[in-house]
């Protein structure tokens, strides 16, 4: 059995025992089925509950960095999204949903770097326009 079958999905055994169709149990672990080409199971496995945590966690420390970019203070949540993310694409497959929403935390940590950076630029030319006119 390779890995690939065992982390692509984890919806139950009731979802497919309902749809009738013939359930193979050879060379699946306790707790798991097959179902055609599928592996089932009944919990998910403890590094899918956390890289799924970690892809949550991405999207929400990059959707908080975009916001705190004009405040040049983003860019440190947009780090740990960026490391999150990641950490979650190493386990996940891009079949499994939280994957894409790994992704997502891991662009939107991209873009606060990016806005950090233009405001960081931003303030210093305002600040450097302040010296510069009272100065005058």
């Amino acid at each position: 059995m390779e890995e690939n079958d065992i982390l692509d999905s984890h919806i139950g055994t009731e979802g497919s025992k309902a749809s009738g169709s013939r359930v193979d149990e050879t060379e699946c672990y306790e707790g798991q089925f097959r179902d055609g080409d599928r592996v089932y199971v009944d919990r998910p496995l403890p590094e899918i509950i956390e890289a799924e945590n970690a892809a949550v966690i991405s999207i929400v420390l990059g959707t908080i960095s975009d916001v705190l970019s004009v405040f040049v203070v983003g860019f440190i949540m947009a780090i740990f999204a960026i490391i999150n993310s990641k950490k979650a694409k190493q386990v996940l497959n891009s079949r499994h949903h939280k994957y894409h929403v790994a992704t997502a935390g891991e662009i939107f940590g991209w873009v606060s770097i990016a806005l950090s950076a233009f405001f960081l630029a931003f303030w210093i030319i305002q600040i450097i326009m302040i010296v510069t006119i009272a100065n005058y």
